[in-house]
């Protein structure tokens, strides 16, 4: 499975767990159990999409291409512009 697929399919769930989150909360879902298993579901694909992510960075699939940051330009100490 993609990393794409597998985010997909991770928010999909996510919206499925809160829906039923909701549901309980309002006490207009009597199946507790249901959101329970469907958290624990949850959990797993997170370790897996986790997995696979670390997998990539190593082996330099998914490289991410951020800049690296701009360094600041070191301002002349006091001492030296008193020098001068």
């Amino acid at each position: 499975m993609q990393l794409q697929d597998l985010c997909s399919d991770v928010r999909e769930q996510q919206k499925l767990v809160s829906k039923l989150r909701l549901g309980v909360k309002l006490q207009k879902e009597k199946d507790t159990a249901k959101y329970k298993n469907e958290k624990k579901q949850l959990a797993r694909m997170r370790t897996i999409l986790t997995e696979k992510q670390c997998e990539a960075l190593r082996s330099g699939e998914g490289e991410r291409r951020v800049a690296a940051p701009k360094q600041a330009k070191k301002k002349a100490s006091v001492s030296s512009q008193i020098a001068s």
